[in-house]
């Protein structure tokens, strides 16, 4: 059974309004035993995102809790105006589940990675966006979010997503000195492996480091960024993203209008990823890996 498979059908156990949509993709994304526990809850409606994106609405109208899946780039880019004018702007309760988030595609190639999803939920007014670290935060979170009063985007974990336990997610120094981390590592969504190992290679080079994961690109936790970077020289934003209007730009915005320190941006550059290869291959190529972060971290510690 695939993890996603095993969170939808707790939450329709837990959730008589919750019904599902699926675009053609049951067997990707595993929703197919929803359809053969509950065939009156669970709807197939082909290659036609757009189209699944007013059903959805209309269910919502209805009363019902649609969850939809769809490949994240089809989801926010076919569908754009279907999500922000169909439902968003009627304020409608529809959570949309997007799998193959930023390069999870792979060797698909550009035009099913998803580089711009984040950016774009983040610009619908009243639209929730969250990137769980794995499918134990993400099976800790659907049901509340599918009762939440709105919109809402997820982006699904990939099936291979290793599950981490919650004190794995968050790193607090103890007390040294002034208690502050020279650099504080923040990131969304799957990095957080690779955030560690980067903060672990710092650390062991003797620079006080920090790391937060956000699984809400929005709302922002204003309040918890803000105490973390209190005191810190460097900010560093980790995304498997473009540097375009994703986290980075989120957090960016929060540290021009309160005030803080330097930040940088590591992400996808303002480029498409035409090279094939695993998702792992294309993270090393395109975002970044831990040795090479905190390398280009260590170097540069005079200019921060």
């Amino acid at each position: 059974m695939k993890k996603f498979t095993s969170v939808l059908l707790d939450l329709m156990e837990k959730d008589t309004s919750a019904v599902v949509l699926d675009a053609d993709l049951s067997r990707s994304s595993g929703s197919g035993p929803v359809k053969d526990r509950w065939p009156d809850r669970f709807l197939n409606t082909g290659i036609a995102e757009q189209n699944t994106m007013g059903v959805a609405a209309g269910l919502a109208l209805a009363g019902l809790r649609p969850v939809v899946h769809t490949f994240a780039a089809f989801a926010t880019m076919r569908a754009c105006e279907q999500v922000r004018t169909g439902i968003a702007y009627q304020k409608l309760n529809v959570t949309i589940c997007a799998s193959k988030g930023g390069l999870a595609a792979a060797s698909s190639g550009p035009t099913h990675h998803a580089l711009e999803d984040l950016a774009i939920m983040r610009s619908v007014p009243g639209m929730t966006v969250v990137a769980p670290a794995d499918f134990r935060e993400l099976a800790g979170m659907l049901s509340d979010l599918v009762k939440h009063d709105g919109p809402v985007y997820v982006r699904v974990p990939p099936e291979s997503t290793p599950d981490r336990p919650e004190e794995g997610l968050h790193h607090r120094r103890a007390v040294i000195g002034d208690g502050a981390a020279s650099v504080v590592l923040v990131t969304t969504g799957t990095l957080g492996d690779r955030i560690r190992r980067t903060a672990g290679i710092l650390e062991a080079t003797g620079i006080a480091t920090d790391f937060l994961h956000l699984p809400f690109v929005k709302p922002l936790d204003r309040r918890m960024v803000l105490s973390l970077v209190a005191g810190a020289s460097l900010v560093v934003t980790v995304e498997e993203h473009s540097i375009v209007g994703g986290l980075g730009s989120a957090v960016a915005e929060l540290i021009a209008e309160e005030g803080g320190p330097r930040l940088w941006r590591v992400g996808v550059d303002d480029v498409f990823c035409y090279a094939s290869g695993t998702h792992d291959e294309l993270i090393a190529d395109f975002v970044f890996t831990p040795e090479v972060l905190a390398a280009r971290i260590r170097s540069s510690e005079q200019t921060w």
